[in-house]
């Protein structure tokens, strides 16, 4: 995210180096990354942490569960523990809402971004196996929504995976279909969706803008069809840690 002069990550899934290329593409040095607020203690959102901690003194933003989690195997390292509901402000300009959400993880956390005015600008969802009311209350009238559409029915129920997998990302603490997406787009009318954290093997990026879209457009009397972005599996940790939103 960058807010005027100030530049943060959302996790930290890929090595330093990765990330630090990937913001070079795009004109952006990690050098000038401010923190990074971390999500949930899963590897593909926290396996760049010690590097960008020991070599970059950088501070995270995290629960004190997670911490506790990630720095049994890495060591401790700089960081601000936050609490569920309870806003917190990083620099000058942004202010953030922990929302706690079901993942198979120890205390995993969504993220509603606003201004130091109290505008939203980013509602930040992944791995989350159910939706609530305290998210759809939460993540409304966002400007940019980003959150994971991980896998279609069809394609989910027509897989390979053994049974045991497939329940697992059916239930209430595994992951989010095109179909909970659109609901919750229909709830909450962002004007910008991005599309991330899709399956390489549910999912791909037609099937889910379709499946999406074709939802909307039978509720269009509901909510106007927003600006629809997706992030492809095989680069969603690469994109996705380097989300910028700019004034």
């Amino acid at each position: 995210m960058r807010i005027g002069e100030e530049r943060y990550l959302i996790d930290a899934g890929i090595s330093a180096k990765r990330i630090k290329k990937t913001l070079s593409d795009i004109d952006e040095r990690l050098e000038d990354i401010n923190g990074v607020i971390i999500t949930h203690e899963h590897v593909d959102h926290t396996s760049g942490i010690k590097t960008l901690s020991q070599g970059y003194k950088l501070r995270f933003w995290l629960p004190y569960e997670t911490y506790s989690k990630i720095s049994k195997k890495i060591g401790n390292f700089d960081a601000e523990f936050i609490e569920i509901g309870e806003e917190f402000q990083i620099g000058k300009e942004l202010v953030i809402i922990p929302y706690e959400i079901p993942h198979d993880a120890v205390d995993p956390v969504a993220f509603l971004i606003k201004t130091s005015m109290g505008d939203p600008i980013v509602g930040y969802l992944l791995d989350c196996g159910n939706l609530n009311t305290f998210l759809i209350d939460g993540f409304r009238n966002v400007q940019i929504l980003v959150i994971e559409s991980n896998y279609s029915f069809d394609l989910l129920l027509q897989s390979e995976y053994p049974q045991f997998l497939k329940h697992r990302i059916l239930g209430s603490k595994g992951h989010l279909s095109n179909w909970d997406v659109a609901q919750f787009i229909i709830e909450t009318k962002p004007k910008v969706v991005v599309l991330s954290h899709l399956s390489e093997n549910n999912n791909n990026p037609e099937t889910a803008v379709a499946e999406i879209e074709e939802i909307l457009l039978r509720n269009v009397s509901k909510t106007p069809m927003p600006f629809i972005v997706v992030v492809p599996p095989k680069n969603r940790s690469a994109i996705i840690n380097t989300f910028l939103f700019s004034e």
